[in-house]
C-alpha cells in the first residue's frame, strides 16, 4: 500500500467511527436531557406540593383551634363529625386529637374517665409521674386504631413539649420535630402539627389541637409521581435533625443532591432531593447502540470497498504498465529493425551508385554519361534521404537543415565551381514527404549547379532558404546568381525529364511548384505541407 492510500483508508475509517460516535452519543444524550428536565421538573412540584400540603395542614389546626375555643367540651362523636373532612383530605394525617391543660390538682378527676400515662425508655406506656401541668390526648379521630393513645401526656416528651409551648407564645400553630408515633399496630416515625387554644374570657390556655403525621405516608401520597424520580431526605433546618429519608442516609449522596428549603407551618425544612440512579445514569439507549454498530460496519465496509477498488485499480496499472513496456519494446525492436531496412536500403543505393560509376566509365558516349551521372545524383539524393532516417533517434523524420547541408556538401564535391549559402531553421520533414522533397530539391540543385553557371570562373552563388508559414506549411526556395531562364523557356516543353520528377513528385506530396527568371538569376519556390 502506498502512503496515500494508507492515509484515505484513515481518513475513511475516522469520519465513519467518528459520525458513528457522535450520532450514539447525541441519542443518548437527547435522552439524558430528557432526564435533567424531568428531574428539575419533579424537584419544583415537590417544593410546590410540599408547601401546599402544609399550608393546608396549618389550616386544619386553625380550624380546629377555632372550634375548641367556642366550645368547653366536645364528645368523641361530634369530634369525629367535624374532623372526618380534614382526615379525607390530608396526606399522610393518621389522627387528629384534643389535648386538654391538665394540672396537678385536676390529675385525679381527669383520670376517672381517661388514665394520663407517657412512654419510658423502652418505648412502652407507663403511668405518667407527677408534675405540674399534663397535655393528655382526650379525644381523638380514628379512635380505633389509637384507642392505647387516649390519656397520652404530651407535655411528657421533650419534642412535643417544645412545640407546645411555641404555640402557646406566639399563638400560631406549631409543627414538631420528628416523633415516634403510638399505635395499636406499630410505632411510626412522624410529626405533630398542633395549635394553642385558649380561653376567650380569661386568655389562658385551655389545651392544644392537633394532628398526627406519618412522615413516610406524607412524602409519599403528597409526592407519588415524584418520588419515583427523586430520593429525598428532610432534616429540620435547626438543629438538624432528620424527619425523613426514603434510602439509608449513609448512602445518601449529598455532593449530588439539590438542596431546597421549605417553610413547615412555624419551621424551616431542609430538603436534599438526589435523583435516582436510572435518571443519572447514562441511558444505554437501544437503538443508539443499533445506529453505532450500523455506522461501525458501514465504516468497515466502505473501507473494504476502497481497499478492494484499489487492488483492482493496482492489478489494472500494473497490467497496463506490463503491456505498456511490452509495447515499448515492442516499437523499439520495430524502429531498430526500420533503421535497419533504411540502412540497409541507403546500403543497397550505394552499391547501385557505384555500379553506375562503374559502367559510367566504361561509356564513351557524353549523353550516355550524363544520363548516368543524372541518375547516379538521384540515387545519391534518395540515399542520403535513408541515412538521415536511421540517424534520427526515432526514424520518423529527417532533419531538413542537416540533410541540405550533407547533400550540398555532396555537390559541392562534385562541381566545386559554386559557393552556397542555407538559411534554414530546424525543421523535420516526416517520412511520407521526405523522399519526395529531396528528389525536388536535388533535382533543383543539380539544375541550377548544371545550367546556371556557364562561366565557371565568376562568383557563382547559390543561396537556399526555408521558411515556416501559417497553418503546418513550409516553403523551400533555391535562387542562383546565374545567366536565368531563356525567354522562350516553358516547364511543359523543357528538355530532359527534370521538370516531369519535379511536377509529379509535386503532385504527390501536394505542393505548389513555382519559378521567376531574370537576367539576374533564377528563383525556384516549393510550397508544401508539412506534419511533423
Amino acid at each position: 500500500m502506498t502512503k496515500s492510500q494508507i492515509l484515505k483508508y484513515l481518513a475513511i475509517l475516522l469520519t465513519g467511527i467518528s459520525l458513528s460516535l457522535f450520532i450514539f452519543f447525541s441519542i443518548n444524550n437527547r435522552y439524558l436531557l430528557r432526564n435533567k428536565a424531568a428531574i428539575d421538573n419533579a424537584v419544583t412540584k415537590s417544593v410546590i406540593k410540599l408547601e401546599d400540603e402544609l399550608n393546608k395542614v396549618n389550616l386544619v389546626v386553625e380550624s380546629m383551634a377555632f372550634f375548641y375555643e367556642n366550645k368547653s367540651f366536645i364528645p368523641q362523636h361530634l369530634f369525629e363529625r367535624f374532623t372526618n373532612p380534614f382526615l379525607k383530605e390530608l396526606n399522610g394525617i393518621k389522627a387528629l386529637a384534643w389535648s386538654p391543660k391538665i394540672t396537678d390538682s385536676e390529675k385525679s378527676k381527669f383520670e376517672k374517665f381517661t388514665k394520663i400515662n407517657e412512654v419510658d425508655l423502652e418505648s412502652n406506656l407507663v403511668p405518667s409521674k407527677t408534675r405540674d401541668v399534663y397535655y393528655p390526648v382526650r379525644v381523638l379521630n380514628p379512635l380505633a386504631p389509637f384507642k392505647k393513645v387516649l390519656g397520652y401526656n404530651l407535655y411528657a416528651d421533650s419534642t412535643k413539649r417544645d412545640a407546645v409551648l411555641r404555640s402557646i407564645k406566639s399563638n400560631k400553630p406549631a409543627i414538631s420535630g420528628p416523633i415516634t408515633l403510638i399505635a395499636d399496630s406499630d410505632y411510626d416515625k412522624g410529626i405533630l402539627a398542633l395549635k394553642a387554644v385558649n380561653d376567650r374570657k380569661t386568655g389562658e390556655n385551655k389545651g392544644v389541637v392537633l394532628g398526627a403525621y406519618r412522615m413516610d405516608k406524607l412524602i409519599s401520597e403528597t409526592l407519588k409521581s415524584e418520588v419515583k424520580v427523586l430520593n429525598m431526605c428532610i432534616h429540620e433546618y435547626t438543629g438538624n435533625a432528620l424527619l425523613f429519608n426514603n434510602v439509608d442516609e449513609s448512602d445518601f449522596n449529598y455532593k449530588t443532591a439539590i438542596e431546597k428549603t421549605i417553610r413547615a407551618v412555624d419551621s424551616k425544612w431542609r430538603v436534599h432531593f438526589v435523583p435516582k440512579e436510572e435518571y443519572l445514569s447514562f441511558p444505554h439507549i437501544f437503538e443508539s447502540y443499533v445506529v453505532l454498530l450500523l455506522g461501525l460496519a458501514t465504516t468497515f465496509l466502505l473501507t473494504h470497498l476502497a481497499r478492494r477498488r484499489d487492488n483492482h485499480n493496482d492489478r489494472l496499472e500494473a497490467r497496463v504498465l506490463l503491456r505498456t513496456a511490452e509495447l515499448e519494446e515492442s516499437n523499439k525492436q520495430k524502429e531498430n529493425l526500420l533503421r535497419e531496412i533504411h540502412h540497409r536500403v541507403k546500403n543497397n543505393l550505394q552499391i547501385t551508385s557505384s555500379l553506375i560509376n562503374m559502367q559510367k566509365r566504361k561509356l564513351v558516349s557524353k549523353e550516355a554519361i550524363t544520363a548516368l551521372q543524372d541518375s547516379q545524383a538521384r540515387i545519391s539524393a534518395i540515399a542520403l534521404t535513408h541515412q538521415k532516417i536511421y540517424q534520427d533517434k526515432d526514424s520518423k523524420a529527417v532533419n531538413l537543415h542537416e540533410y541540405l547541408k550533407d547533400l550540398m556538401e555532396y555537390q559541392n564535391k562534385i562541381s566545386p565551381t559554386f559557393t552556397y549559402k542555407i538559411n534554414c531553421p530546424e525543421i523535420s520533414i516526416d517520412l511520407d514527404r521526405a523522399v519526395p522533397l529531396a528528389l525536388i530539391i536535388s533535382e533543383l540543385v543539380t539544375n541550377a549547379v548544371k545550367h546556371a553557371y556557364p562561366d565557371t570562373t565568376k562568383y557563382n552563388e547559390l543561396i537556399i532558404d526555408v521558411d515556416i508559414l501559417d497553418n503546418g506549411m513550409a516553403a523551400f526556395s533555391i535562387k542562383d546568381n546565374g545567366k536565368g531562364l531563356p525567354e522562350d523557356f516553358s516547364i511543359e516543353n523543357a528538355e530532359g525529364i527534370g521538370f516531369d520528377i519535379i511536377k509529379a513528385l509535386c503532385r504527390q506530396i501536394s505542393a505548389e511548384f513555382s519559378y521567376d527568371s531574370s537576367d539576374s538569376g533564377t528563383h525556384f519556390t516549393v510550397t508544401f505541407g508539412n506534419q511533423v
